[in-house]
C-alpha cells in the first residue's frame, strides 16, 4: 500500500521552485557581473569625479539601484545631483567622500528592494560604486598636490602677487603712452595718485616675501572700510567700477586684498578693450554678516566651466595664467574668515562675499 501517493508530485514541484529559484539567481548574478563589469570598465577611463555618477547610473540602475542622490561642496562650491525614481519607503545606502576641506559629497543610492537578494547585490555594487569615487578623488587630489608642489618652487601668492603688480605697471604703461594732450595726462596722473600707494604696499609685500622677512607672521585682523578697499583695488587692476551702499570689516587686510586682486585680475583685460562692460558692486547687512555682491562680465573660459568647477585649480586653463586665481581668492577669503561663492547668469557672474560684521569681528 502506497501511503505516500503524492510523494513523486511533491518532489516534481519542489525540484522544478528550485530550478525557478536557481535561475532567477542566476539572472541576478549575470546581471550583477554585467553591471559590476561596466562599473570597473570606468575606473580606466580617468573620469573627473563629478562626472562619474551620470557615467555609472546605467550601470547601477540595471543592477538594481533606483534612485541616486548625492549632495556638499566641491572646492567651496555647493553642488548636487538626483538620477531615477524617488521613492519613501526605501532604505539608503549612505556614504561620506571627503578630501581635506575642499570636498565633502554625501550620497545616497536607493535600491529596488529593502530585502532579498536584489538588495544584497545593489549594496555590493553600491560599494564597488564608493570605492570608485574614493579612487577618482584621490588620484585628483593627488594630482593637484603635485601641481601645487611643483608650482610652490616660487609661492602661488607670490606669483599672482608679482603678476598683478607687472599688470599695474603694463596698464599704465600703456595709458601713458596714450595720452594725447595736456588734460588726459592729468587725469592719467590723478589715477595713479589713487592707486600708487596700494601698488607700493603690494610691492613691500613682495621685497619681503622674496627676501623670506617675516615671511611665516601674519598680519594681524583690522578694521577696514569695505568699499574703499573694493574700489581701490579695481583701480589697481585698471578698472572702474560702480558701488552701492557701504560698511567697515574686521579681517585680514592681505588676505582680503588678494581675494579682491585674483577676482578683478580675470575679467581686468576684458573691461578695459570694452569701454562698455562695467563691474558693480552691492553691499548690505543681513544680520550678524555683511555680504558684498560683485557682478562682472565672465571670460569665454569661464562661461564654458560648469558652475561646480569655478573654484577648482587648473579647471579653466586659461592661456597666459595660472590657473589658480579664483582658487586662491576662495582659499584665501575663507583664510581671512570670510566666505567666497559665485553665481553663473547668462552674459556674468556674480561673486558673493560673506564678510563678519565689525562688531562681530571685534569680539573675538
Amino acid at each position: 500500500m502506497n501511503l505516500y501517493p503524492a510523494l513523486p508530485l511533491i518532489l516534481v514541484a519542489a525540484g522544478l521552485a528550485l530550478l525557478v529559484a536557481i535561475a532567477y539567481l542566476a539572472r541576478l548574478v549575470r546581471r550583477h557581473r554585467r553591471s559590476l563589469g561596466a562599473l570597473l570598465q570606468l575606473a580606466q577611463t580617468n573620469q573627473e569625479p563629478l562626472h562619474l555618477p551620470a557615467e555609472a547610473w546605467p550601470a547601477l540602475t540595471a543592477g538594481g539601484i533606483m534612485r541616486l542622490e548625492y549632495s556638499g561642496n566641491w572646492f567651496g562650491q555647493p553642488v548636487q545631483e538626483s538620477r531615477g525614481i524617488e521613492h519613501t519607503n526605501r532604505h539608503p545606502f549612505t556614504f561620506n567622500i571627503r578630501a581635506d576641506n575642499d570636498i565633502s559629497l554625501d550620497f545616497r543610492l536607493y535600491a529596488n528592494s529593502n530585502r532579498g537578494e536584489t538588495r544584497l547585490f545593489a549594496e555590493n555594487l553600491a560599494g564597488v560604486f564608493r570605492l570608485l569615487l574614493e579612487t577618482s578623488v584621490h588620484s585628483k587630489m593627488e594630482a593637484l598636490s603635485a601641481a601645487l608642489t611643483e608650482q610652490a618652487k616660487l609661492s602661488l601668492y607670490l606669483q599672482h602677487d608679482l603678476r598683478n603688480l607687472a599688470q599695474w605697471v603694463e596698464w599704465l604703461a600703456a595709458d601713458l603712452d596714450a595720452t594725447t594732450d595736456d588734460t588726459s595726462l592729468l587725469r592719467l596722473a590723478n589715477r595713479l595718485k589713487n592707486s600708487a600707494p596700494q601698488a607700493a604696499a603690494r610691492a613691500k609685500q613682495i621685497l619681503k616675501a622674496s627676501c623670506k622677512v617675516h615671511v611665516n607672521t601674519p598680519q594681524p585682523p583690522q578694521e577696514i572700510a569695505l568699499g574703499y578697499t573694493i574700489r581701490q583695488a579695481a583701480e589697481h587692476a585698471g578698472i572702474s567700477i560702480n558701488i552701492k551702499g557701504d560698511a567697515r570689516i574686521f579681517l585680514r587686510r592681505d588676505l582680503f586684498e588678494r581675494t579682491l586682486d585674483n577676482l578683478f585680475a580675470n575679467v581686468a583685460p576684458l573691461l578695459r578693450q570694452h569701454e562698455d562692460l562695467s563691474v558693480h558692486v552691492e553691499i548690505t547687512h543681513p544680520t550678524g554678516q555683511i555680504l558684498a555682491r560683485i557682478d562682472m562680465p565672465h571670460l569665454e573660459e569661464i562661461a564654458s566651466l560648469p558652475a561646480e568647477n569655478l573654484f577648482e585649480p587648473f579647471a579653466s586653463g586659461r592661456p597666459g595664467g595660472l590657473g589658480l586665481g579664483l582658487y586662491q581668492a576662495h582659499q584665501s577669503m575663507a583664510e581671512a574668515g570670510g566666505e567666497l561663492v559665485a553665481e553663473l547668469r547668462e552674459k556674468h557672474i556674480s561673486f558673493l562675499l560673506t564678510l563678519p560684521d565689525t562688531k562681530s569681528g571685534l569680539q573675538n
